[in-house]
């Protein structure tokens, strides 16, 4: 018997023909994604609780003991007490705290920039841009009803076909097969009603490779953000979709 396998379980086949529906065709879809590579800025208010939440920690945190971990004089006694005064200075009232970097030492550090040439020429194939967000794979169909409109890539399952596997080979139909990806798990996380077909979304991860759009699927790919594909997507299809999306 023809199964579709999950995390936790075996499903029958025929009970994903009935989830769909009798007069609807399961299809198979990937929410192909990269997370962010960095973190977002910190808002005025974050930095200012951060900054008094490690105040807090510093001025409650118990005075280390080096007693009880180094034998009195012992070199490695010598070593930590003299590597504890480069590092501390004393207060005005005799207790030893930690010597931060001074304003022009921290000023003297080149940070590299959060925004990359691809984020100026908006070069929306790059995944080189929007570095602090989440982005999504969309393609615009060059073939069928639905040609010219942009969707997440999809298709038909075959006849003993798995979600997961469905998912990654549509994938690679699509826009070829020199990426590697990483499906999570073996159920999918939502799914869309379009017509006589009900989708299954897989949620995926890029790990390496390169697009290369099959012409006759695919004439184009873009990847953008959770809000950005309110541009690409039509309104009931971004209104259901991006509730299987993070915020980031």
């Amino acid at each position: 018997m023809n199964v579709l396998r999950t995390a936790s379980r075996a499903i029958p086949r025929r009970c994903l023909a009935t989830a769909a529906g009798a007069s609807q065709k399961p299809h198979v879809g990937i929410l192909l994604k990269r997370d962010p590579v960095i973190l977002r800025q910190l808002t005025e208010f974050e930095h200012a609780y951060y900054a008094y939440r490690d105040s807090i920690e510093q001025g409650e945190s118990r005075p280390f003991n080096p007693e009880f971990y180094f034998k009195k004089g012992s070199t490695a006694e010598q070593r930590w007490l003299a590597a504890q005064e480069s590092a501390t200075e004393k207060t005005p009232s005799g207790k030893m705290r930690i010597v931060q970097p001074r304003d022009e030492e921290v000023g003297s550090l080149n940070a590299a920039n959060r925004a990359t040439e691809a984020d100026a020429k908006k070069d929306m194939k790059s995944l080189d841009r929007a570095l602090d967000r989440t982005l999504y794979l969309v393609v615009k169909r060059a073939a069928g009803p639905v040609k010219g409109t942009w969707q997440l890539p999809s298709g038909a399952l075959e006849a003993d076909e798995v979600l997961h596997d469905g998912a990654t080979r549509h994938l690679h139909e699509e826009v070829g097969s020199a990426l590697e990806t990483w499906v999570v798990g073996k159920t999918p996380v939502g799914h869309l009603v379009s017509g006589n077909d009900k989708i299954f979304y897989m949620k995926a991860h890029i790990l390496s490779g390169k697009i290369q759009p099959n012409g006759k699927l695919a004439s184009d790919y873009a990847w953008a953000t959770k809000q950005e594909l309110k541009e690409y997507l039509k309104p009931e299809q971004y209104a259901t979709v991006s509730k299987m999306m993070a915020e980031l």
